[in-house]
């Protein structure tokens, strides 16, 4: 016999029918169902909020990064020859020359190089039977528009830069010590320096800015595969602002030779 339906009020107030014998526990489940549901529908809403944090700060330090990144950038760019020839009649290189006929100017720049030897350039000296590093070290040119004379100090496998203000005689390099074989002046006052070693030759570059509060380091890369073409009559040179043109020779293993390569390599810092 069917039972008739009766609207009693549970204990909270809601009306329950009772037709069938479990609805009290199926409300319960069901009240217990839409408790999860509202808590599951809270922790996503708040998941996605956590999530949109995330999202704008991970994009902004993309961002930033990006703006970093922009403020620095690099690119190692094959020319042509024609191209490599052209550039160099209208060069970016920094005026110079190599002989001062005031000895006693240059004589005031080695004394304050002499204060900055360290104990390596020290014992290299006395490995060659010198009494001061002053023998490892050499004037090398002077850049008029920039006020420096550069010199070249040996090291045991390599010759380093190091930079001398003209008309003080200070130190514009300070105790620091630049890579200096097959350097290149810009007008800006950019210093770009390969470092050389006696044998298993690659190309090591280091750029450098001068300014008048002295000479200090951009930044520095190696490539492992090729090495300046030496035996080229011109070996590398600023094209323009921040553009370096450079000549290099990479082993051709099926031709038994070396190929000449021509890159420009720019950057921004």
């Amino acid at each position: 016999m069917e039972q008739e339906l009766s609207n009693c009020p549970s204990a909270d107030g809601t009306f329950l029918s009772s037709t069938f014998p479990n609805t009290h526990s199926l409300y319960a489940t069901l009240r217990q169902q839409q408790h999860v549901n509202k808590t599951i529908t809270i922790l996503t809403l708040e998941l996605q909020i956590a999530l949109t944090f995330v999202a704008i700060l991970f994009l902004t330090n993309c961002d930033k990064a990006k703006a970093q990144e922009s403020r620095r950038f690099f690119t190692f760019t094959p020319i042509s020859e024609v191209q490599f020839g052209n550039a160099f009649k209208k060069n970016y290189n920094s005026p110079f020359v190599t002989k001062i006929t005031d000895s006693t100017k240059l004589e005031k720049a080695f004394k304050s190089i002499e204060k900055t030897y360290d104990e390596n350039e020290k014992e290299l000296a006395e490995h060659e039977l010198c009494n001061s590093p002053r023998c490892l070290t050499s004037f090398k040119a002077y850049y008029p528009s920039l006020d420096l004379y550069l010199f070249n100090i040996l090291d045991y496998h390599y010759a380093k830069a190091s930079f001398v203000f003209a008309n003080t005689n200070e130190m514009a390099s300070g105790f620091r010590r630049f890579r200096g074989e097959y350097g290149v002046m810009s007008k800006d006052g950019l210093w770009v320096g390969l470092e050389r070693q006696d044998c298993d030759n690659f190309l090591q570059i280091e750029i450098c800015k001068s300014s008048k509060r002295g000479v200090w380091s951009l930044f520095s890369f190696d490539f492992t595969d090729i090495d300046i073409a030496k035996e080229e009559k011109t070996v590398m040179f600023w094209a323009e602002k921040n553009t370096i043109y450079i000549a290099t020779h990479k082993y051709a293993p099926h031709n038994d030779k070396d190929l000449i390569q021509y890159y420009a390599i720019r950057f921004g810092y």
